[in-house]
């Protein structure tokens, strides 16, 4: 991977500087000027920070459909594919987390996405993407712990007309999207688009012969923009989501430590999972000369059901279904400086409350009775004076409805001092108090049929148990920034910066499923569902160093960042005590250093090149954890071991060539390359089974005729072979299969 990558790079530093020849007869096409739009950032073109910044032309040649497919286009963001939409597990920096709350904050058109299982949704129509990375608490808050996506959607003010297109592909890809923009008059614009997709699937259920990953999805989208006047204006927005896929294509590996093959899924129990989703939104603006206030309401409904073959094996051990819904309500005021000044300030206000109910049944079946559960009672009964037990139910069913309210506040401030005691040297400093409650409603019972002796005969017995109750607890933060930047001329300057970050603590409701199962054995102590349940907010200090630089005449952008982040509390699933189970706690400290080079450039003649490298090295400072050795457990220390899922290197290339012709059959032709690169990924805290670094080609080519255009593209042109998602059950090693070569069309309109 290092010889690759040293020749990767090489061959683009021999391009640019070979460049200039070019450029001369060239010099009216430049790169793209970056603005960051968050309504929160006092200095928002050149903020001290590092940022990826994605427009339509960029997302559209790198292919991004869904925020998975930004992994790598952005340097140190990886979005491992979990099977479904249910869950987003992001990790930037290295930073992130499979089964606790999310260490990325995600807003779309400024409305905050509170919960993963909201985070993967089709992309359309979309104006910006920005991609903040490293601790952004001071002016988001909770789950901005590794940074922040912020979505913009096109408005009808600002855009007008007609797009159609149609999209059909391998593996039964089809695709329609459809949107219309127009102005009422010149204060009022509407627009109304909408999208269906739908796929085959890449995997078959050897069992059940059917697909193991189909997916269908669509929605839609109303927007109306009202400049009410000159000051004033005012937008609402409604968005619609929906959609129903087989899930969780998970294959055995046939080796200890994942490196031999992965089979097909082989599952006898649904697996699925679908989710509709509303969002809409009132966005009032008023401004002046020597201000903005702004203020985003927001109200998210969204209801899903999960089915899950946790074994993911022909025979039928357990499953689990899952079934959300959520309301969510969110206020924010935003009052922020608008003059040329020096000095640039924002004040923000916000609120929330959350309602999470949740259905989570776990069922033992048959096969999960005989092999797992009987030989726990069978060992019981050797025990001198304890009884013999039979059991003989068929299953045992574990009904859990878990009720979670959620209230916060915060209010936050950011200075920016410009020009501080020397020209082009700022000065930004902010802070925010963040207050959070959290309230759990938890009822989960069950009941086991057995068959009973004391050393006589057996008489039939029912062992049962309920566990019913609230817990609460509240979170109080504070989350400082400061940062340091000097530009020393425009769109080139040097900053560092230092901030706080938090992820929020909770309650580990899928842990009731095990507290209830062990409550059926015998004598068996209460147990103490507070201190089971109860995970406290991750803490992280980000610091870092970076730089912009433009050159060529702004033919060549170059930005480079360095970091390192240390992270306290962090939220780590571990096995209890007793190994029955899994809880999220506060176990470990993690160390993450790295690096992030981006560079852009336009060659001439119609050439153009970019290229990001990140690299984060993510690993345990203090982190010990029992493990099951033989019959008993045993404490193991995985100081100086990487954080599994976070993936050490990722590489971006990507190359285009645009050309328009004169008095010929097309107008335009564009023809563009991605390279992406990521790993090593290691699945374990144990590190003993792994991913290695791999490589994956997108090829597009886009040909246009006046006001239509055709598409030709690939993903995954070369066909690579990888593990995305890694699973464990009853020992066994299970993957998903990365997507293998898809081909496709598509025809777009635009009137």
């Amino acid at each position: 991977m290092k010889k690759q990558f040293i020749i990767v790079v090489s061959t683009f530093f021999c391009l640019l500087l070979t460049a200039q020849n070019n450029l001369d007869s060239t010099r009216t096409i430049k790169l793209d000027e970056v603005i960051i739009s968050s309504l929160k950032e006092t200095t928002p073109q050149q903020a001290p920070v590092s940022s990826t910044i994605l427009n339509p032309k960029r997302i559209n040649a790198a292919q991004i459909t869904s925020i998975k497919d930004m992994s790598a286009i952005v340097p140190n963001f990886f979005i491992p594919d979990y099977g479904s939409a249910m869950s987003s597990a992001v990790y930037i920096r290295g930073i992130g987390s499979r089964n606790s709350g999310q260490a990325m904050a995600l807003y779309v058109d400024n409305v905050p996405y509170f919960e993963k299982s909201t985070f993967d949704f089709d992309f359309y129509d979309i104006r910006q993407i920005e991609v903040l990375r490293g601790s952004q608490g001071t002016l988001y808050g909770r789950n901005a712990e590794g940074g922040v996506v912020n979505i913009y959607t096109l408005s009808p003010l600002s855009y007008q007309g007609t797009k159609v297109s149609l999209t059909g592909g391998s593996y039964g890809l089809f695709n329609a999207q459809a949107s219309h923009y127009a102005k009422i008059n010149e204060k009022v614009g509407v627009s109304v688009s909408g999208y269906y997709n739908h796929d085959n699937g890449f995997f078959t259920n050897k069992y059940t012969h059917k697909s193991a990953d189909a997916k269908t999805s669509a929605g839609g989208r109303v927007k109306l923009d009202w400049n009410i006047n000159p000051n004033f204006k005012a937008q609402y927005a409604v968005n619609l989501d929906y959609v129903d896929e087989t899930a969780f294509p998970y294959g055995l590996n046939d080796s200890v430590n994942g490196k031999g093959k992965t089979a097909q899924p082989n599952f006898n129990d649904e697996s699925s999972y679908t989710r509709s989703m509303l969002t809409h939104s009132l966005f009032l603006q008023y401004k002046t000369k020597d201000f903005v206030l702004s203020s985003t309401t927001s109200h998210q409904y969204f209801k899903d059901d999960m089915k899950m073959d946790q074994d993911f094996d022909p025979l039928s051990y357990f499953t689990l279904q899952q079934k959300q819904k959520q309301n969510a309500l969110n206020e924010e005021i935003i009052l922020k400086s608008n003059s040329k000044s020096n000095y640039q300030w924002s004040f923000g206000v916000t609120g929330f409350l959350q309602q999470l109910d949740m259905d989570a049944p776990v069922t033992f079946k048959s096969d999960g009775l005989i092999n797992i559960l009987q030989p726990v009672f069978t060992q019981i009964g050797k025990t001198p004076g304890a009884p013999k037990m039979l059991i003989t139910s068929n299953e045992m069913g574990i009904p859990g409805l878990f009720n979670t309210n959620t209230m916060g506040g915060a209010f936050f401030h950011q200075s920016t001092f410009n020009d501080l005691l020397i020209d082009g040297l700022s000065l930004t400093a902010g802070l925010r108090v963040d207050y959070e409650k959290v309230k759990l409603d938890y009822n989960t019972d069950t009941y086991l049929n057995i068959n009973m002796s004391f050393g006589g005969p057996y008489f039939p017995y029912v062992l049962k148990d309920t566990l019913k109750g609230s817990e609460s607890v509240t979170f109080s933060e504070l989350l400082p920034k400061l940062a340091l930047k000097y530009e020393w001329s425009q769109k080139q300057f040097v900053y560092a910066n230092i901030s706080r970050g938090y992820k929020t603590g909770g309650f580990n409701v899928q842990m009731f499923a095990d507290l209830v199962q062990n409550g059926l054995m015998p004598s068996s102590p209460k147990p103490d569902v507070r201190k089971a349940i109860l995970y406290k907010p991750e803490y992280s200090w980000n610091y870092e160093v970076g730089g912009q630089c433009m050159s060529f005449d702004n033919h060549l952008k170059s930005t480079i960042s360095l970091f390192y982040i240390n992270v306290n509390d962090m939220q780590l699933t571990q096995f209890v005590p007793s190994g029955n189970g899994r809880m999220i706690s506060n176990a470990g400290k993690v160390e993450s250093k790295g690096l992030e080079i981006a560079m852009e450039g336009y060659l001439g003649n119609g050439f153009s090149l970019g290229a990001n490298y990140g690299y984060a090295h993510a690993t345990f400072a203090t982190y010990t954890d029992s493990v099951r050795s033989g019959g008993s457990y045993k404490q193991v220390d995985y100081k100086g071991k990487f954080v599994p899922y976070a993936p050490q290197h990722t590489l971006n290339i990507s190359g285009s060539y645009e050309h328009s012709f004169k008095n010929a059959f097309i107008d335009h032709l564009i023809a563009t390359v991605q390279y992406t690169g990521v790993g090593k990924i290691y699945w374990t805290e144990a590190n003993d089974i792994s991913q290695d670094f791999y490589s994956l080609v997108n090829a597009k080519l886009s040909v246009t005729k006046g006001k239509f255009g055709l598409e030709l593209w690939a993903k995954n042109l070369l066909n690579t072979q990888y593990n995305a998602f890694y699973f464990s059950s009853l020992k066994k090693t299970y993957f998903q299969v990365g997507k293998p070569l898809q081909l496709g069309v598509t025809l777009k309109m635009e009137l």
